[in-house]
């Protein structure tokens, strides 16, 4: 009773000990980082982050596909030549991952990249000089809206709009072009004193047994360039999130996702391996509603034609052109193909914005990790000079109030 009594006065509620007590999934999981990322395909699938994954494609592919018409002889599309070949290298790099040969790994996945690089500049070195370069740029302004969408969403539970995610990639390009080009800068000078400095001490005959002397130098050098380009390829992806995230500055950015990769490498390859087994599992089922819906809506067009044997019919419900159509029937293929396209584009824009949605919620996770600041502290515009300006005046008050209550003591003393 005493007890009972004690426990209202100080304001706590009185346990219900008839009452059994339950111990929730939710309960185990809650403070525990990695579970958070299986947030990560409802944030990707809001419709407005895929809408802007989608015009990404879709100005990459329009520069890509109008450099083809200029130049017939390189038909393929550079963006999917350059992922073709990068990414049978990538295959070759999980095989060496799955048996644990993680250095092999690296080499592979490196050695394929400067392969497929350098193998679609061969075959279309123009149109690669363009559409490269321009299509970097792109999906740097636009990684910056997407990722501010995601991680407002994930941090404080706000969907923006299409639009504001287009205002954040105005504010944050340049900061996020710094963050990006930064390490590339550093990365190539790196490379350029290796290959002059190497033909200068070891060119010369005689010299070059001092030249030889002083390749640990050279060593160091090439050191310092893997660490650079192996934070780039695994912290290069959360750069756009370090904008969205902190505000607009790109140096801070790369040094917080450079000091990340190092520091929690443990906790980067199991928040990897999970964002990798997620995005095989949506991506299967992205791809598969994508090709079933195309199918489908193909198949339904063009049953009656089938069941009345009218081969042209079948064809523009398939999408293609034959050499006996008219100018109509051709330009009603033209539509039925680009319209049967539309699913897989909007599977595609969802797996990018799933790609881009990932890292910003690793990086925050990451950031948790390393720096104790919690996942919901993002920055907001206006918030910080809001504070001060709150604290000034908080300030200023209580100078006032000390000035009043000096002066009344005074005159009280006078009295």
């Amino acid at each position: 009773m005493a007890s009972a009594e004690m426990r209202e006065s100080n304001g706590l509620p009185e346990r219900d000990f008839a009452r059994p007590f339950r111990l929730t999934a939710g309960d185990l999981i809650s403070d525990l980082l990695w579970p958070k990322l299986f947030r990560v395909p409802r944030l990707a699938i809001q419709p407005s982050r895929v809408m802007l994954a989608v015009l990404l494609i879709l100005l990459v592919g329009l520069i890509d596909q109008t450099l083809a018409g200029i130049t017939p002889a390189e038909d393929e599309p550079v963006v999917i030549m350059l992922g073709e070949r990068v990414g049978a290298g990538l295959s070759r790099a999980s095989e060496d991952v799955v048996s644990l040969r993680v250095g092999d790994a690296i080499m592979t996945a490196w050695n394929g990249a400067w392969f497929g690089i350098t193998q679609t500049f061969n075959d279309a070195p123009w149109r690669a000089s363009a559409v490269l370069p321009v299509s970097f740029l792109i999906y740097i302004f636009f990684a910056v809206g997407i990722s501010r969408m995601a991680v407002d969403d994930f941090a404080r539970g706000k969907k923006l709009g299409w639009t504001e995610g287009l205002a954040w990639s105005l504010r944050g390009f340049w900061a996020s072009l710094v963050a990006h080009l930064v390490p590339i800068v550093v990365i190539v000078i790196l490379g350029a004193v290796l290959v002059v400095g190497g033909y200068a001490l070891l060119a010369v005959p005689f010299l070059n047994i001092i030249g030889a002397v002083f390749t640990v130098i050279g060593i160091l050098i090439s050191l310092v360039a893997v660490l650079m380009i192996v934070g780039l390829l695994l912290g290069g992806p959360m750069m756009a999130a370090g904008i969205a995230a902190e505000g607009f500055d790109g140096i801070e950015s790369m040094q917080r996702i450079y000091s990340y990769v190092y520091t929690r490498p443990a906790r980067l390859a199991i928040y990897l391996i999970i964002l990798f087994a997620q995005f095989v599992v949506v991506s299967s089922i992205a791809v598969t509603l994508a090709i079933a819906t195309s199918s489908l809506t193909s198949w339904g067009a063009g049953l009656i034609f089938d069941w009345t044997g009218n081969a042209d019919g079948m064809a523009v419900a398939a999408g293609a052109v034959t050499e006996d159509m008219g100018w109509s029937g051709k330009a009603a293929s033209s539509i039925v193909e680009t319209v049967l396209k539309l699913p897989g584009l909007i599977a595609a824009g969802f797996l990018l914005s799933y790609w881009i949605s990932g890292w910003s919620v690793q990086y925050l996770l990451l950031r948790n990790a390393a720096d104790g600041q919690d996942v919901t502290d993002i920055y907001v515009p206006g918030e910080m000079e809001a504070r001060v300006e709150q604290a000034l005046a908080a300030r200023a008050a209580g100078i006032e109030i000390d000035q009043a209550s000096g002066a009344s003591a005074g005159e009280s003393d006078d009295d």
